[in-house]
C-alpha cells in the first residue's frame, strides 16, 4: 500500500494514496517510522527500521560518543591530520607531534561535547616505542577567558586543572578526579614537552560516572521549566532561557530579580526527561567559579523530588522526596551537591528551594535595605543519572488519514520483547480535525493571540500551526497487548492515531519494535448505532435486556452476524428484526455471545437483541458488533453508542446500579437454627451473597461464633464482584463437629 507524507509548517498527516480497496498500512522502513514522533536519544532507529530503547550506562567513556554531542578533536598544533587517531579506540594507532615543528605546537585538544562528571582522565601511549617523558595534562570546564571589562573572549578556554608528568616511563598514566569535589570536564589538552622518535599518544580515555539524562531534552520530547516565586507573580521562564541549566555547557542559569517580602518566597526548577527511567542520582553543579563574597552553591533550604508521572486522585502529580534540608558547608565551598538514592522510576525531577528567607531577613538586624537572605539558585548544570533501559518510552504516530470512512479491523506488530518487557499499543479515531495556532514572543514564550498582536515586530516570535483531533474524537482505547487483537476504537472513521509504549519492568532488558501495520477495509455499514435497555438494574438480580441496533447504508446484501461482549455473563433469549422474531443461532464466546441470523439485516432495519444477565458492577458495558457472513472476529464492526430506537430513553451501552455505598447485596443464609449433630437436619449453614462494585480482587471473609462469642470457623478468599455461595458443614476450625449452641 502506497502512502505519502505532507508537511505544512508543523502539520503532519499521513495520507493514503492509491486504490480505495487498500486493506493495510504498514510502518516498517526508516522513512516510514520517521513520520512518527520518536524521542530520538531515548530510542534509536537503526538502518533496518527497528526501534530500540537506548540503554543508560554507568561508568562510561564519553570520548567514545563525543561526536554525537558535537565533540571530537577540537584542534591540534601539529600533525592535525593524525589527531583523530588519539580517540579512535584503537591502541595500535596514535597521534604524535611532528618533531620538526616548534615545541609550542606539540599539543592536542579533545572536546567531549558536553559537561561530564568524570572520575579519571587516562592517557595511553603506543607500546611500540618509549612514551613521552615530559608532558602536561590540562582540563577545562569550558570556561572562556575574559577581556579587561569582563566579557568572554569567543573561542578561548581557561584550563584551571594542570598536571605535569615528569620523567615518565609508563605507557599508561591517569589523572584522578572526584565528582564530589570536581564540577565537570569538557575539554582535555595534552601538551607534549619531550617525546622521542616513535612515541605517540594512542588513546585519550575518560572514566565518567554515567550517561547524563538531562542532556538534549528537546530532541527527546522532554522539557525544562523554572518558576521563580511559585505562590506569587512568578512566570515560567521559556525553555530557551532555562536551557543553561541542562545544556552540557559552562553556561549559568540564575535569577537576578530582588525580592523582599514578609513571607518566604519559593521557587522551583522541573526537568521532564521525556521518558520514565530508573534514576539514582541528582547532581547539582552550582556557580563553582563565583567571585569573592558570592555563594558557589546558591541554595540554602531546598528539596529534591522525583516523579514517574503518576497522578493522585486530585489530579496532581505524585512526588517522592529524595532530599529535604539545608545546604552544607561543603556544598557552599565547592558549589556541588550529589544526591544519591535507591533506583526509582522517574520521568520528572524537581528542585524546590527557598528563594527569599523571611525569617532570615527578620533576624538580620542592621543588614541594610537588602539583607543577605536571597538565594538565587544559580546553577551551571542539573545532571541526572541512572542505569538500564528506560522503564516506559512513548512513540506517537502522525494523524493517519484512511482516505474516507474505513473500518479498521486490527493492529499487528512484530517486536522482540524479552521477559520483563512488553509492547503496549492504543488507538483513537475521529472524523474531524481542528487547526491549533500557537503564538510565541521573541524569547520563545507562549503568549495569547491578543498579547502577540500588541507586541512590536521585533518582540514577536514564531507562529506555529498544527492540526489536532477535533471534539468528536474517541478517548484512547484500552491497551492492545498482543498483535492482531480486534480494533477497540470506534470505526468506521476517517482518521486515526496510535500510541506505542515500550515498557521494561527490569532495567536490564528492553523491547524492540520491528514493524507495525493497520488492517482496514470498507465498513459493513457506514453508520450503525445501538443502545441498551433498561439502563439501571438492581445488583445481583437476573435482568432481561434489549439491545437495539439500527444500521445505515449497509454494504452488499446486509449483515447476518451479531456479537455482544461484557464482563457480565450473557444468556441469549431471542432476536427481533422490525419487531418480528427471526431465526437465530447463538454460541457462547469467551466474553459474551455470538449470534448468526438466518436472513441478513438491511439498511435502517431495527434489530432488537434480547438477552438476560446479572450485573454486579456499576456502569457495566455491553459492547455490540456486526459482521457479514462467517466473518472472522477481527473483521467485525463495532456498534457506536447512539439513539437507535426513539421509544426508549437510553443512548448508552452501560448499565448502572443504584447509587449506594454498600458492597454486599442479596445476602441470605439458612437454616436460621443450626444443629450440627450429624442427623442430616440443619447440619450445615448456607450463605449466599453478591459482592458489588469490587473491580480488583479483595479479601472477603466469613466468621462464625457460638453463642458465647467464641470464634469457631473462618473462611477467607480473594474475590471480585459477583455472586457467591458458601457452605459451613458445622465443623470447627479444629476439624470436629461443634456442639449445639
Amino acid at each position: 500500500m502506497a502512502y505519502k507524507v505532507f508537511l505544512h509548517a508543523s502539520i503532519a498527516i499521513l495520507c493514503l494514496a492509491g486504490s480505495l480497496a487498500a486493506e493495510q498500512l504498514r510502518f516498517d522502513a526508516v522513512d516510514e517510522w520517521r513520520t512518527w514522533r520518536l524521542p530520538l536519544g531515548i530510542v534509536e532507529l537503526d538502518d533496518a527500521g527497528v526501534i530500540r530503547p537506548v540503554k543508560i550506562r554507568k561508568d562510561v567513556d564519553p570520548v567514545r560518543d563525543a561526536a554525537a554531542f558535537g565533540g571530537g578533536v577540537r584542534a591540534a598544533g601539529s600533525n592535525a591530520l593524525a589527531a583523530a587517531r588519539a580517540i579512535d579506540g584503537d591502541r595500535l594507532t596514535g597521534w604524535s607531534p611532528d618533531l620538526a615543528d616548534d615545541l609550542d605546537d606539540w599539543w592536542i585538544e579533545i572536546d567531549l561535547g558536553r559537561a561530564v562528571a568524570a572520575r579519571r582522565v587516562a592517557l595511553t601511549f603506543l607500546e611500540s616505542a618509549p612514551p613521552c617523558a615530559l608532558f602536561d595534562v590540562l582540563l577545562s570546564t569550558g570556561e572562556p577567558a575574559i577581556d579587561v571589562v569582563g566579557n568572554p573572549i569567543e573561542g578561548s578556554l581557561v584550563y584551571r586543572v594542570k598536571e605535569r608528568f615528569k620523567e615518565n616511563q609508563r605507557q599508561q598514566i591517569a589523572l584522578d578526579l572526584d565528582p564530589v569535589r570536581d564540577p565537570f570536564v569538557q575539554f582535555i589538552r595534552v601538551e607534549m614537552l619531550d617525546c622521542g622518535s616513535g612515541a605517540a599518544l594512542a588513546e585519550v580515555e575518560v572514566e565518567a560516572i554515567g550517561d547524563n539524562l538531562s542532556l538534549d531534552l528537546a530532541a527527546k520530547g522532554g522539557d525544562l521549566e523554572i518558576i521563580v516565586d511559585i505562590d506569587g507573580f512568578g512566570d515560567a521562564a521559556s525553555f530557551a532561557n532555562s536551557l543553561p541549566l541542562a545544556d552540557g555547557r559552562f553556561s549559568l542559569w540564575t535569577e537576578n530579580r530582588r525580592i523582599n517580602r514578609p513571607v518566604d518566597v519559593i521557587s522551583r526548577m522541573t526537568l521532564d526527561l521525556g521518558a520514565v527511567y530508573w534514576v539514582d542520582l541528582v547532581r547539582i553543579v552550582g556557580n563553582f567559579l563565583s567571585r569573592p563574597g558570592q555563594f558557589r552553591f546558591n541554595f540554602d533550604r531546598y528539596e529534591v523530588l522525583t516523579s514517574d508521572g503518576s497522578l493522585a486522585p486530585n489530579g496532581t502529580r505524585i512526588w517522592h522526596r529524595q532530599f529535604a534540608g539545608k545546604a552544607t558547608t561543603s556544598n557552599r565551598q565547592l558549589g556541588i551537591a550529589n544526591h544519591h538514592f535507591a533506583p526509582i522510576r522517574t520521568r520528572y525531577v524537581r528542585v524546590e528551594w527557598v528563594f527569599w528567607d523571611a525569617a532570615c531577613a527578620a533576624a538580620c538586624v542592621g543588614c541594610g535595605i537588602v539583607p543577605p537572605c536571597q538565594f538565587w539558585g544559580g546553577t551551571r548544570e542539573l545532571q541526572i543519572f541512572g542505569e538500564g533501559h528506560p522503564q516506559r518510552v512513548m512513540l506517537a504516530s502522525p494523524l493517519i488519514d484512511l482516505g474516507g470512512d474505513k473500518q479498521v479491523h486490527a493492529i499487528r506488530w512484530r517486536a522482540d520483547a524479552p521477559a520483563g518487557t512488553r509492547v503496549e499499543v492504543r488507538s483513537r479515531t475521529g472524523n474531524d480535525l481542528q487547526m491549533d495556532i500557537t503564538y510565541h514572543d521573541k524569547n520563545g514564550r507562549v503568549v495569547t493571540e491578543r498579547k502577540y498582536n500588541k507586541l512590536i515586530p521585533s518582540f514577536k516570535g514564531r507562529i506555529d500551526t498544527a492540526l489536532s483531533p477535533g471534539a468528536n474524537w474517541s478517548p484512547w482505547s484500552k491497551l492492545y497487548l498482543q498483535p492482531g487483537e480486534p480494533f477497540a476504537s470506534p470505526s468506521p472513521r476517517q482518521y486515526a492515531e496510535l500510541d506505542v509504549a515500550l515498557v521494561s519492568e527490569q532495567p536490564d532488558a528492553g523491547a524492540a519494535l520491528d514493524w507495525l501495520e493497520i488492517d482496514f477495509g470498507d465498513p459493513v455499514a457506514q453508520e450503525v448505532v445501538g443502545e441498551i435497555f433498561p439502563v439501571e438494574v438492581q445488583p445481583g438480580e437476573r435482568t432481561e435486556f434489549a439491545y437495539y441496533i439500527r444500521p445505515q447504508r449497509v454494504a452488499g446484501r446486509g449483515f447476518d452476524h451479531l456479537e455482544v461482549e461484557s464482563s457480565a455473563p450473557i444468556e441469549f433469549v431471542e432476536v427481533l428484526v422490525e419487531g418480528e422474531v427471526v431465526e437465530a443461532t447463538a454460541e457462547p464466546t469467551e466474553g459474551g455471545v455470538a449470534i448468526t441470523l438466518a436472513a441478513p439485516v438491511k439498511s435502517r432495519q431495527l434489530v432488537e437483541l434480547r438477552f438476560a444477565g446479572t450485573v454486579f458492577v456499576d456502569a457495566t458495558r455491553f459492547d455490540a458488533f456486526i459482521a457479514q457472513g462467517s466473518a472472522d472476529a477481527l473483521l467485525r464492526q463495532r456498534v457506536d453508542v447512539g439513539d437507535a430506537y426513539a421509544e426508549v430513553a437510553s443512548s448508552t451501552n452501560a448499565v448502572r446500579l443504584p447509587v449506594g455505598a454498600r458492597l454486599l447485596a442479596n445476602v441470605a443464609m439458612g437454616p436460621l437454627v443450626l444443629t450440627p449433630n450429624g442427623d442430616g437436619v440443619n447440619d450445615a449453614l448456607r450463605v449466599e451473597f453478591d459482592l458489588v462494585n469490587v473491580l480488583a480482587a479483595r479479601w472477603i471473609g466469613l466468621r462464625i461464633f457460638d453463642l458465647a462469642g467464641r470464634l469457631v470457623w473462618v473462611r477467607e478468599e480473594e474475590g471480585k464482584a459477583g455472586g457467591r455461595v458458601w457452605v459451613w458443614d458445622g465443623r470447627g476450625s479444629w476439624g470436629a463437629q461443634v456442639t449445639p449452641g
